[in-house]
C-alpha cells in the first residue's frame, strides 16, 4: 500500500515530461505570452510532482495520499491531453493558412500565380527600382475550341499549356533571368520578365511562340493555337504598376493586328485609345442629333446598266464638309455597345426612302448590312419584323448583308439568327467571302441566296491570273447551291469586260457608280421593272 501514491505520483511526472516536446512545439509555432506562461507553469508542475513523489516514499504512509495521487495522474493526462490537441489544431490551422495564402496567389485550373501575385510582385520589382517586361497574352482563337469542344476541353487545353510554358522556362539556358508565369483569367496570361538588356525579351517572345508552333491534341483533334503579346517594360514605358498594366494591354491589342503577333508599347497607343474615347462620344452625340446618313451603290445586272439592287452605305459628314470613314467609327461602336443603335437606324432611314421610292413607283432590292454584334440575340429580328409592317415592305425587296468573319465568330448564334431572318422572308447574303475561313459546303447548311466575293479578289486580278478562275468557280458553285454572286471592287473597263463574261454574275464597283445620295439615283430607275424574288 505504501507504494501505490508513488506509483501514481511518478506516473504523473512521466505524463508531464511528455507535455515538454508538444508545448514547446506550440511556443514556437505561436508566440504569444499565454503559451510560454503554461510552459513555465509546466515545468513546475514537474518539479513538484517528482517532489512529491520524493516526500510520499520518505515519509510515513496516508491513506489520504491513495485518493490525492491518482488525481494527480488525472490531471496530467489532463494536461497532456489539451497540449496535444492544441498542437493539433495549431498544426491545422497552419495547414489550412498556407492552403488560403496559396489559394489566394494561384490560379485554380492551371496551379501558376494569379493577378494577385502579379500585383504583389510589380510593387515588390517597381520599389526595388528593377527592370522588367511586363508581358500580358491573349489566345487569340480560344473561344473557337470552347465552341467546338466544349468548357471542358478549353479548361484541358488551358492546362496543358501551361504546362507546356513552365516546362520550357524551367529548362537550363532557356531563360537565364527570373521569369515568372501567371494567369490573369479566361485565356488571359502575363509574364515577368527581368531584363538587363531589350534581346532577353525578344528571345523570351520567340520561345513563346515556338511553343505553340506545336499542335495541342483536344478530343483527338489537332488544334493550333496562336498567341498575341503585348509588352510595356518599366521603367522605359512607365513607372506606375496601373500605367504599365494598361500600356501592355494597349500594346496587346495593337499585337492582334500585326502578323508578328507581339507588339511593344507606344504612346501613339495611348493616344489613339484617347481617340477612341473622344469618338465614342462623338457617335452618341451623333445619334441623338441624328447626323448621319445613307448613301447607296447601285448592284448591276450582268449587263453593267440595269439596276438589280441598291446598297445602303451609312456616312457620317463633318460640319466641315469632311466625312469619317465608317471604317473608323464602326469598330468602335461595336467596342462601345452602340452598333445595334446604327443598324436599327440605318433600317430605319433605308426603310423610309424605300417608301418613298415605291410610291414613285420605283421598285428596287435594298442591301443592308449586318454587323456580328447584331447577330448575338434576337432584337434585330424582332426590330426588322416591325419596321417592315411599319412601311409595308415586301420583305423579298430586303437583303441583308453579314460579313464573313462575322459569321464564323460564333457560327451556332449566327445560324440560329440567319434562319430567323429568312423566316421573315428576307434575303441573306454573305458580304466578302473569300476573306475567311467558311467554304460553300458550310453556307449550303445556312439560308444564304447571295454571296458577295471578296473584293480583294478582283482589285488582284490584273497581277493575279488565277483570281478569275477562283472567282469563276465560286460563282459556278454558288449558282450550284441556289445562290447569286455579286462581283464588287470593279474598278475598270478591262475588269468589266472579263467579268461580264460570267452571265449570272452581278456587278458592283466604283468604275461602273459611286455610292449616291437617294436624289442622284433616282434618273437610273426605271418604273416598269418589277421586284425580282431571289428565292429560288
Amino acid at each position: 500500500m505504501n507504494y501505490i501514491a508513488p506509483f501514481f505520483t511518478l506516473f504523473s511526472t512521466l505524463i508531464l515530461l511528455l507535455s515538454i516536446s508538444p508545448i514547446l512545439s506550440i511556443c514556437d509555432k505561436n508566440n504569444h505570452k499565454g503559451w510560454r506562461t503554461i510552459a513555465v507553469f509546466l515545468i513546475f508542475f514537474i518539479f513538484g510532482s517528482v517532489t512529491y513523489t520524493i516526500l510520499l516514499l520518505l515519509l510515513p504512509f496516508s491513506p489520504l495520499e491513495l485518493f490525492i495521487a491518482p488525481i494527480f495522474a488525472i490531471g496530467s493526462l489532463f494536461t497532456l491531453l489539451v497540449i496535444h490537441l492544441s498542437l493539433k489544431s495549431i498544426h491545422q490551422y497552419q495547414i489550412t493558412a498556407m492552403n488560403e495564402r496559396f489559394n489566394a496567389q494561384h490560379d485554380a485550373l492551371t496551379g501558376l500565380k494569379n493577378r494577385q501575385f502579379m500585383w504583389q510582385n510589380l510593387k515588390l520589382k517597381t520599389q526595388n527600382k528593377q527592370h522588367f517586361a511586363l508581358m500580358l497574352i491573349d489566345l487569340d482563337n480560344f473561344k473557337q475550341v470552347n465552341d467546338a469542344f466544349g468548357h471542358l476541353a478549353g479548361d484541358a487545353l488551358l492546362k496543358a499549356m501551361a504546362t507546356r510554358i513552365q516546362a520550357i522556362f524551367k529548362k537550363k539556358n532557356t531563360i537565364n533571368n527570373s521569369v515568372e508565369l501567371i494567369r490573369l483569367g479566361g485565356d488571359e496570361f502575363a509574364i515577368i520578365l527581368d531584363y538587363t538588356k531589350k534581346s532577353e525579351v525578344t528571345d523570351c517572345i520567340q520561345l513563346l511562340q515556338n511553343i505553340l508552333k506545336k499542335p495541342f491534341f483536344i478530343r483527338g483533334t489537332m488544334v493550333h493555337i496562336q498567341m498575341s503579346i503585348g509588352i510595356a517594360c518599366y521603367p522605359e514605358h512607365s513607372c506606375s504598376i496601373t500605367e504599365l498594366i494598361k500600356s501592355a494591354d494597349a500594346a496587346m491589342y495593337k499585337a492582334k493586328k500585326q502578323a508578328s503577333g507581339f507588339c511593344f508599347y507606344s504612346i501613339e497607343y495611348e493616344r489613339s485609345s484617347i481617340q477612341h474615347i473622344q469618338l465614342n462620344d462623338k457617335i452618341r452625340n451623333a445619334l441623338a442629333k441624328n447626323e448621319f446618313s445613307l448613301h447607296y451603290q447601285p448592284i448591276f445586272e450582268n449587263d453593267g446598266r440595269t439596276v438589280y439592287s441598291l446598297e445602303a452605305l451609312i456616312r457620317w459628314q463633318q460640319q466641315d464638309g469632311s466625312y469619317i470613314s465608317p471604317s473608323l467609327f464602326i469598330p468602335v461602336a461595336e467596342k462601345a455597345g452602340l452598333i445595334s443603335s446604327i443598324t436599327q437606324w440605318v433600317i430605319h432611314a433605308a426603310f423610309t426612302q424605300l417608301e418613298i421610292w415605291q410610291d414613285l413607283g420605283h421598285y428596287r432590292h435594298l442591301q443592308i448590312n449586318l454587323s456580328a454584334c447584331d447577330l448575338q440575340n434576337d432584337g434585330i429580328v424582332d426590330y426588322l419584323k416591325e419596321q417592315l409592317d411599319t412601311f409595308n415592305i415586301n420583305p423579298n425587296q430586303v437583303i441583308l448583308e453579314i460579313t464573313e468573319s462575322a459569321m464564323i465568330a460564333d457560327i451556332t448564334l449566327a445560324k440560329n439568327a440567319l434562319r430567323k431572318l429568312y423566316a421573315l422572308g428576307i434575303t441573306l447574303s454573305v458580304d466578302d467571302f473569300g476573306s475567311g475561313y467558311t467554304s460553300l459546303t458550310m453556307l449550303s447548311d445556312m439560308p444564304i441566296k447571295q454571296i458577295k466575293i471578296d473584293a480583294q479578289y478582283v482589285i488582284e486580278m490584273s497581277r493575279k491570273n488565277n483570281n478569275f478562275a477562283i472567282i469563276s468557280s465560286i460563282a459556278f458553285l454558288a449558282n450550284s447551291i441556289g445562290a447569286k454572286v455579286v462581283i464588287e471592287g470593279i474598278q475598270n473597263q478591262k475588269v468589266l469586260t472579263k467579268v461580264s463574261t460570267l452571265e449570272t454574275a452581278l456587278l458592283q464597283g466604283h468604275f461602273l457608280s459611286h455610292p449616291m445620295k437617294a436624289e442622284q439615283l433616282e434618273p437610273m430607275f426605271s418604273s416598269t421593272i418589277k421586284i425580282m424574288s431571289l428565292q429560288p
